[in-house]
């Protein structure tokens, strides 16, 4: 074989062992990109979690889950720029991309201890973990908040979601329970502060099936745990369930009368009432504004009173005293003092409450003409509140209308127990005008004036005893005889050792005590003639101490 050939034969021979040589790293390079690729195919979204404390959160080695199996992987964990809050990096696994929704929660699961039990015990040793609520509305997020804590209702449990606002101070805490005739419907999932409107926020949860309860006519207000009230009936006392007691909870219902509304949609708001009594007076906008003019003391009355009829309340007081300018002393020139009230119309007939309030005064100036007047009543004998009692009169003054800066009067009488006490003043007052003291010394002239007259009759029946005993009286007929002997036994029945005469002995002494008796009574009466109802130890009343020069 000639040179050249074997020159050939060797470089075709090296190319072949080069070309060999360099498959192995293009053959590997290929599998890596291929690799890469399908690692990338496979990868899912890297979304970013922001939670005020990354508390018990490992880079690397938290996992995110749901329904206990593992959908993702924390992957960074690092600070804001400012300071203020940590920011999360976390992979969500491709098979679970579509739990990613608009609504989908974020929650960091640990040991807790709180009103709804005690959860994520298993934590313990496995170290926290984050949990993911898979979503239902609206499209995936790049970025999500951690919730500070669980929600209460379950995963995917059906039911409805309300807010609720409140302007009361007391508020109540997460987990209060939500109650529909004392059973537990839901509960409160999260509680707000909205500093800009002054009031409460409540999330709430009502669970399916009692979700179909609530409809547009339904109200919501506080369930004290534990409630004393005093009344006409007398003292009440009320204790709801212990989870109620220790943190208050929340009544949903529907007032006496009220229809069943209109189902509402997820998301709904309602308005917060303090108590049931709330729910009717925050509802009752058709009224009429009255001034009171009572002349009897106002304590007892305050704003908030009910104004009723025979028992049946129709109004509420407004203001008690209602101060017309800046200055009171108007009213001791008035010798009454006005009070604003407003009559509820809504209370006296839902059918007409919408009528004009022209035809409402119409009404009760009608009324007025035929006796109907305002007067204060004691409620309470223990706590001494009054309200405003309307009732019919016959004796009363003809009605003359008259309003007070375009407001009109309430014609009023006095009535209650302050009418009784000015008819015991009255009556107290006759026995202060009289003289006892000359009345008891004609009594006892009128005492000595008896007893002389008795020691007098007692000398006549001893001269008829000595006249019966002479002969001459003896020789009388029979018939005389026997009448001076019927008078004789007559006489000695008023003798000093006769039982009449012991008698009236004592009747007499009974009447000189009970009149010795009697005058500290009418000296009491004469210095203080409220003294039989007030006591006579008058405190003084309080000064106010002087302000600061």
């Amino acid at each position: 074989m000639s040179e050249r050939k074997l020159r050939w034969k060797a470089g075709s021979d090296f190319m072949s062992s080069a070309a060999a040589i360099w498959m192995v790293p293009l053959a590997a390079l290929l599998i890596g990109g291929w690799m890469l690729l399908q690692h990338w195919y496979q990868q899912g979204p890297l979304v970013t979690l922001t939670v005020e404390r990354a508390e018990g959160i490992v880079a690397g080695k938290t996992p995110i889950r749901s329904r206990e199996v593992d959908v993702g992987r924390v992957e960074s964990v690092e600070l804001s720029e400012d300071f203020s809050h940590a920011i999360l990096l976390a992979r969500i696994n491709k098979q679970a991309a579509d739990m990613l929704r608009e609504d989908s929660l974020f929650w960091v699961v640990k040991p807790r201890v709180g009103r709804e039990g005690i959860s994520g015990l298993g934590t313990l040793l496995s170290g926290s973990y984050i949990e993911l609520s898979p979503g239902k509305k609206g499209r995936a997020q790049d970025h999500y908040q951690i919730q500070e804590t669980p929600p209460l209702s379950s995963l995917g449990q059906k039911g409805l979601h309300l807010t609720l606002t409140s302007r009361e101070t007391r508020a109540l805490g997460v987990g209060s329970p939500i109650q529909y005739q004392g059973f537990g419907i839901g509960q409160v999932e999260k509680v707000n502060f909205l500093p800009e409107k002054a009031m409460m926020e409540y999330q709430i949860f009502v669970k399916a099936p009692y979700d179909t309860l609530v409809s547009s006519n339904s109200r919501f207000w506080m369930t004290p745990g534990f409630e004393v009230s005093l009344s006409s009936d007398g003292m009440k006392v009320k204790m709801d369930s212990l989870e109620t007691l220790l943190d208050g909870g929340i009544t949903m219902g529907l007032p006496d009368g009220w229809s069943v509304g209109d189902p509402v949609a997820d998301s709904s708001s309602f308005t917060l009432f303090k108590d049931q009594a709330s729910v009717l007076e925050g509802n009752l906008d058709q009224y009429i504004n009255y001034v009171f003019l009572f002349e009897d003391s106002l304590a007892g009355l305050h704003p908030g009173s009910a104004v009723e009829y025979r028992g049946i309340r129709v109004g509420t007081v407004i203001s008690a005293p209602y101060i017309l300018d800046d200055k009171i002393y108007s009213t001791f020139n008035q010798r009454s003092i006005p009070v604003l009230a407003r009559i509820e119309v809504q209370r006296l007939s839902q059918r007409y409450a919408d009528a004009d309030h022209d035809k409402w005064k119409s009404f009760f100036e009608e009324q007025f003409k035929q006796g109907l007047r305002a007067s204060l009543k004691t409620s309470n004998l223990l706590t001494g509140g009054k309200i405003i009692d309307l009732n019919f009169y016959s004796e009363v003054p003809s009605y003359v209308a008259q309003t007070i800066k375009k407001t009109p009067v309430f014609p009023s009488v006095s009535a209650g127990l302050d009418q009784i006490e000015r008819k015991v003043n009255k009556i107290l007052d006759k026995f202060a005008d009289m003289d006892i003291e000359t009345t008891l010394t004609q009594v006892n002239q009128t005492l000595a004036t008896l007893e002389k007259t008795l020691s007098s009759v007692r000398a006549v029946s001893n001269n008829l005893d000595k006249l019966t005993g002479e002969p001459q009286t003896q020789q009388i007929p029979a018939s005389l005889n026997q009448s001076l002997q019927q008078l004789q036994q007559t006489l000695q029945g008023y003798d000093g050792d006769s039982r009449t005469h012991r008698e009236l002995q004592k009747s007499i002494q009974s009447l000189n005590q009970m009149m010795r008796e009697l005058q500290p009574l009418v000296r009491s009466l004469n210095e203080q003639p409220s003294a039989l109802i007030f006591d006579r130890n008058y405190r003084p009343d309080p000064e106010p101490k002087r302000g600061a020069q």
